[in-house]
């Protein structure tokens, strides 16, 4: 019993953290950034994350956006002190996970790299 306790305790420390902290940004950040919502001149509705579903773009014209996609142009203490001025507590970015499900629904070859060129995080 004391063992369960513990282990209770000790998942439930970052999210207590979580609660706690409130307010936060995640920033979803990946190749469906380089098309910034339209595709071949025609806006696409919905969240960027989501331009390869709700576009209905084969994989085989979507994969080279990401030897497009090197986010060189932007000021990560910037976005940092805006986010710590705003009162938020966390940042979080995000970039692979939806684009792991779409490719894995569309069968992407191992080959396929989503990868940024660009560690951000020690930018």
């Amino acid at each position: 019993m004391i063992g369960k306790d513990s282990t209770h305790a000790r998942q439930s420390r970052p999210l207590t953290w979580w609660r706690e902290a409130r307010f936060g940004l995640f920033i979803h950040w990946g190749i469906y950034s380089v098309p910034a919502g339209f595709w071949k001149g025609t806006p696409i509705p919905s969240l960027g994350e989501w331009i390869m579903h709700n576009g209905k773009i084969p994989l085989e014209e979507y994969a080279p956006l990401a030897g497009q996609f090197n986010p060189t142009k932007f000021n990560a203490e910037e976005w940092v002190s805006l986010a710590a001025r705003a009162g938020m507590k966390y940042l979080v970015i995000t970039s692979k996970h939806t684009m792991a499900s779409r490719c894995s629904a569309r069968r992407a070859t191992p080959t396929t790299s989503w990868t940024p060129r660009r560690t951000i995080m020690t930018s």
